[in-house]
């Protein structure tokens, strides 16, 4: 028989008006924290992290940003769990565009006080940036456009969540658990039923304008930039901070306290490399110092270039652009490794060089190497000679024969160079003709077809003993 409603509504009101809930302490207290966890876990929620990290972007602060935004909507269901995401990487993306606006502009900056050979930062040179980054296509411009579109779209998100806020007011602390379980790329916390948190302030930029725009200021928090110690000996120095271990003719370009050093090597000897290294280190232990790099054309000094650049690439260092119209780099003491052409015309200007490096100078003009000479009066700097052999003329021939205790002189034949095997000298020996394999490997000054005789026969028949005939010509 069914029971009467009424009366069933009856009987559980009679029920209810009997019980007040506990009545001691003990009991009240281990009812409000059950109710208490209860809630905590209705509102434990699931987060993904939408947002792709940058090497420079922290992870803490999207972390934090991320349980703002969540305290501050109090999200209940997948929906408005899904807007608040979305507006959490918009947020992000556009925090983004803006760092990459002032850098971008702080580059462009730099550039033009480069090109205008300034010491310092001019009001005028930030405004020519300015201009330049805002043409139709500038990078500030196309920047700006992204940023429209996401505030754009995180406009559309912000008038969703209200209209999902104004719509259920009360939903705080009564949601059902909406995961329980997260994936790797997912974490959790706890929604507090107020919104208590706060957007972390930002980490500086490494480099922001001051209140004054014409100056640039450099967050002192920024840890220093990595260099590497700077041994006395050149030798410990390379073995320490580039694992290189020269052998004997290394050893010897790289140490060389000579103001004018000739190297005569075979092929594939690592003067070159050694040479790179040399470069470097000068210019590393000598602030806003100049070395420069020239050969017979872009290649040959270009080699050695960017030889040393990937060593400095190695030790961490961050380069900056040579000057305008040149090739090379620019080191954080301000020094500059310079790579030159052939050309006796366009070399000029350069003003006390600490080094001067001539890859292949057998093959270089004359004219080079009399234009380059001079850039070494002020700055009492070395001047070394890298090459092959190359017939029996030219400025290194000369200068190789020269009984000249001033010029320090250094040979390394390919069969003394312990990297270069012996059967693979036998190969070469083999495939080229006797001239050939003298002047590649052998370090040997070969000469041309067109001459009679070649000039290394009146070397070495002449002689200092022979006293002239007439003794006017004896003083």
């Amino acid at each position: 028989m069914p029971i009467d409603p009424e009366k069933r509504a009856e009987t559980a009101r009679a029920n209810g008006a009997k019980s007040n809930g506990p009545n001691t302490k003990e009991g009240m207290d281990r009812c409000a924290r059950a109710a208490t966890e209860n809630a905590r876990r209705r509102r434990a929620i699931a987060v993904t992290l939408d947002c792709t990290l940058l090497p420079n972007e922290s992870r803490e602060l999207l972390l934090a940003q991320t349980q703002h935004e969540f305290a501050h909507w109090q999200p209940s269901s997948p929906m408005e769990i899904q807007l608040v995401q979305e507006l959490i990487d918009i947020n992000w993306k556009i925090r983004r565009i803006r760092f990459a606006q002032n850098h971008a502009l702080i580059e462009a900056t730099e550039t033009q006080r480069q090109r205008a050979s300034a010491p310092e930062l001019a009001p005028a040179l930030v405004a020519q940036a300015v201009a330049e980054g805002c043409v139709p296509s500038g990078p500030q411009t196309n920047l700006d456009r992204a940023a429209n579109l996401l505030t754009a779209t995180r406009s559309r998100i912000l008038r969703d969540l209200r209209l999902l806020n104004r719509t259920f007011p009360n939903r705080a602390g009564s949601q059902p658990v909406l995961q329980t379980e997260h994936l790797t790329t997912e974490f959790s916390f706890q929604v507090p039923a107020e919104a208590q948190a706060e957007v972390p302030t930002a980490p500086a930029t490494p480099l922001d304008y001051a209140t004054d725009p014409a100056h640039l200021v450099v967050d002192p928090a920024k840890p220093e930039e990595p260099t590497p110690s700077q041994p006395g000996d050149i030798l410990a120095w390379a073995q320490q901070q580039l694992d290189f271990h020269p052998d004997a003719p290394q050893t010897d370009i790289m140490t060389s306290e000579s103001k004018d050093i000739l190297v005569l090597g075979s092929r594939q000897t690592g003067k070159s490399t050694a040479a790179a290294l040399r470069a470097l280190y000068e210019a590393l232990n000598d602030d806003g110092s100049t070395v420069l790099l020239a050969g017979p054309s872009g290649r040959q000094s270009g080699h050695i270039m960017n030889r040393s650049r990937e060593f400095a690439q190695q030790l961490g260092l961050t380069l900056g652009p040579p000057p305008p119209k040149c090739d090379g780099y620019k080191l954080p003491n301000g020094s500059k490794i310079i790579s030159l052409p052939d050309n006796d015309a366009t070399v000029r200007g350069f003003s006390a060089p600490r080094l001067i490096i001539i890859d292949e100078a057998a093959f270089a003009s004359d004219e080079l190497i009399t234009a380059l000479r001079p850039m070494l009066a002020v700055s009492n700097g070395r001047m070394m000679l890298l090459t092959t052999p190359n017939g029996q003329s030219g400025y290194f021939y000369e200068k190789w024969h020269e009984q000249n205790e001033e010029f320090h002189k250094i040979l390394c034949r390919a069969d003394q160079c312990t990297r270069i095997d012996a059967k693979t000298l036998e190969g070469f020996r083999a495939s080229m003709t006797t001239a050939e394999y003298a002047q590649e490997f052998d370090c040997q000054f070969q000469a041309e077809g067109s001459e009679g005789i070649p000039r290394e026969t009146f070397r070495k028949n002449i002689s200092a003993d022979i006293k002239p005939m007439f003794e006017e010509y004896n003083e």
